[in-house]
């Protein structure tokens, strides 16, 4: 957040802000606005980056001024608000698309509607958010947040953020949902009609293995969304805060022993990304966890994670260098299985018995990013000394950083 001005005002340091996006079915530009309500003098100023190949068409009231592709937006003290148009449907490298609006249903992120920004605001001040959706009629929608006064209204909390924003996935349309409590944790499940995603398979799935998900990450969301459909979307799994996507025809478990929904509820579990050129981390913690969880929730005997892991063994065998800015296939492969022997070396070692489980634990209660440091500082604590599986010189392309050297 921006530097916060010195004045304040009142009692209350709340002020409102509404979210609002307009769809139209088959159109890929949408209507995206930002509001400021009662209190609205609280906010000084927002200013986002912006790629000018999505986001076009900007107006506010107040003054606006756009920037090098920065906009910087300054709303009357009495409420205004900031419009623009977006470029919704977003095709990766491989032609498939993790973005998309149909003639009968959309899917999408909230981060790419609406950019991370940076607030200029009396001291104290608490935005409380909403979004609204403005759909083709007859369209329904499903959002990782808590509905509000109707259907297509939904309030955005987040107690980690003084300025919240709608971010992970939503899903729009003719849809169809599936919903259910596990271990404490709300589930939807939700697919365009006719898309073959099984929703009901996926809740028996979560419902024998979500459970060591959240005894390993206690601060998981109490709501989580999984939204997928088929072709031309990308046939992969993404996760975002408190919901993920998983392309309809993945399996719950792939034949090489890995799962592509685990893989993306450990990221959603987790929260945050790795610091820079720590992403083998998170991937590494990912993809390991999708095997583990397997194996304890007594999904796969041990013989077949044993091959799963010595799979992944030879896939990354030759990776010189895991710290890059993102994780590839190969780098992924070769953190799991440093993750995995780094947990066999803790629970031969240490004292109590404990293995990585209390590492990411650890970590995960910490907060902050994920990498190397921290992973280094929570393995000493639960052994009370150096862990020489960590040593720079075992772990490819890492830093001498002090507190994973072996000194002993």
């Amino acid at each position: 957040m921006a530097p916060q001005d010195t004045a304040t005002s009142g009692t209350d340091k709340s002020y409102e802000v509404v979210y609002t996006v307009k769809l139209a079915a088959g159109e890929a530009m949408a209507d995206a606005s930002i509001r400021t309500g009662r209190n609205a003098r609280r906010l000084r100023e927002l200013r986002f980056d912006f790629d000018p190949a999505r986001y076009s068409d900007f107006s506010g009231d107040g003054t606006l001024e756009l920037q090098d592709e920065v906009v910087i937006w300054n709303p009357p003290r009495s409420g205004g608000t900031l419009r623009y148009r977006v470029h919704v449907p977003h095709r990766r490298k491989s032609g498939a698309y993790d973005a998309l609006v149909t003639d009968s249903w959309a899917i999408f992120r909230g981060d790419d509607i609406f950019p991370p920004a940076a607030t200029r605001v009396l001291v104290g001040s608490q935005a409380e958010a909403r979004l609204e959706l403005d759909l083709p009629k007859g369209w329904t929608a499903v959002t990782p947040y808590v509905s509000g006064d109707d259907e297509l209204s939904f309030n955005i909390r987040n107690a980690a953020r003084n300025f919240d924003r709608p971010t992970g996935w939503i899903l729009t349309g003719d849809i169809g949902v599936r919903r259910s409590n596990i271990h404490g944790i709300r589930i939807a499940i939700a697919a365009p009609v006719g898309e073959k995603l099984r929703r009901m398979d996926i809740l028996a799935f979560l419902r024998w293995t979500l459970p060591s998900v959240v005894e390993l990450f206690p601060t998981m969301d109490s709501r989580i969304l999984v939204v997928g459909a088929g072709d031309p979307m990308w046939r992969g799994g993404l996760s975002g805060p408190g919901s993920m996507y998983v392309h309809a025809e993945r399996p719950l478990i792939s034949e090489n022993g890995t799962s592509t929904i685990l893989h993306e509820l450990v990221h959603v579990a987790m929260g945050v990304a790795g610091a820079n050129n720590d992403d083998w981390l998170v991937e590494g913690i990912a993809e390991y966890y999708s095997i583990k969880v397997l194996h304890t929730s007594g999904t796969l005997r041990h013989r077949r994670t044993v091959l799963a892991l010595e799979d992944l063994q030879a896939w990354g065998e030759d990776v010189d260098n895991l710290f890059t800015r993102r994780s590839s296939g190969k780098i992924t492969a070769r953190a799991t299985t440093l993750l995995a022997a780094l947990d066999a070396w803790l629970l031969q070692h240490s004292a109590d018995g404990r293995g990585l489980d209390a590492v990411v634990a650890q970590m995960a209660k910490q907060g902050g990013t994920y990498s190397y440091a921290t992973l280094c500082s929570a393995a000493r604590d639960i052994m009370g000394g150096p862990v020489p599986m960590l040593d720079p010189s075992r772990v490819p392309g890492a830093p001498d950083l002090a507190v994973c050297r072996d000194t002993r």
